[in-house]
């Protein structure tokens, strides 16, 4: 009996080694169980991801499309106002400048036809002094009691414009009668005639012989200065237009020129305190 616990006692103490031996060391575990810790440690320590922020700074520092902007400081469209500045057709103004100056303000009349009333409103323009008496289809009979009236009225004129003969034949004793009136005048300035009609130049030739006989008179050739220039005429050839008025009052201003710069010396010397 003796032998039989002893030797259950020694089984049980094998067995119990056996089992010792077989269950795994808290330590081992331990160890082995650290190891793999710290080795997975190793991937959250390694933060190359967020130490590499290369995509990040590289946007920022490569920023040339914001640095050059060379559309808009290449403005050139801007820039080139060539159709601005070259105002040629606004510089141009040769109609405007071709205008005549309004000069001194002399008292003077002017007695004619149709064709000097094309020309009236520019005649009274520059020259402010100036009455205007021209009426359509006007003979020179009408003329001479028109200048006549006047003379009784006004008798204070300094200078008279008359442009008779193209509604009919003149006769050289009314062209006569007509400048006695007028003999008295500093100035008288007489057109003769531009006009496809038969009587124009009978007419010339008349008006061309008498103003030789009349110190006082002035002739413009108005057929010369006006058949090169058709832009002058209405269609018929005989009315003037705005063009053919200028042209007109022009010739008017270049004969007049010295009486009015005469009068305008003598109101100066008169109205000056010095003198």
């Amino acid at each position: 009996m003796l032998k039989r616990i002893l030797r259950w006692f020694i089984i049980s103490c094998v067995v119990v080694a056996i089992g010792w031996a077989l269950t795994p060391h808290p330590i081992a575990h331990s160890s082995s169980t650290a190891a793999p810790i710290q080795a997975t440690r190793t991937s959250t320590g390694t933060r190359t991801p967020t130490n590499t922020r290369t995509p990040t700074n590289t946007p920022t520092s490569t920023r040339t499309p914001t640095n050059t902007r060379t559309p808009t400081v290449t403005r050139t469209p801007t820039n080139t106002r060539t159709p601005t500045t070259t105002r040629t057709p606004t510089n141009t103004h040769t109609p405007t400048q071709t205008l005549i100056p309004t000069l001194a303000a002399v008292r003077g009349f002017a007695v004619g036809d149709s064709v000097m009333l094309g020309a009236a409103r520019e005649m009274q323009r520059v020259l402010p002094g100036l009455t205007v008496d021209a009426k359509v289809s006007r003979q020179i009979t009408a003329a001479i009691e028109v200048v006549r009236q006047r003379r009784k009225t006004s008798p204070g004129d300094q200078f008279v414009i008359v442009h008779v003969g193209d509604n009919g034949f003149v006769k050289p004793s009314q062209f006569v009668e007509l400048m006695q009136l007028l003999k008295d005048v500093p100035r008288v300035i007489v057109f003769n005639l531009k006009e496809p009609r038969r009587w124009e130049e009978a007419n010339n030739l008349i008006i061309a012989d008498m103003v030789r006989h009349y110190p006082n008179v002035i002739l413009i050739d108005w057929h010369s200065a006006s058949t090169t220039h058709p832009e002058y005429f209405a269609p018929d050839g005989i009315h003037i237009g705005t063009r053919g008025a200028r042209a007109y009052t022009l010739l008017i201003v270049e004969r007049l020129k010295p009486l009015l710069s005469a009068v305008t010396v003598t109101r100066y010397s008169t109205s000056d305190p010095a003198n």
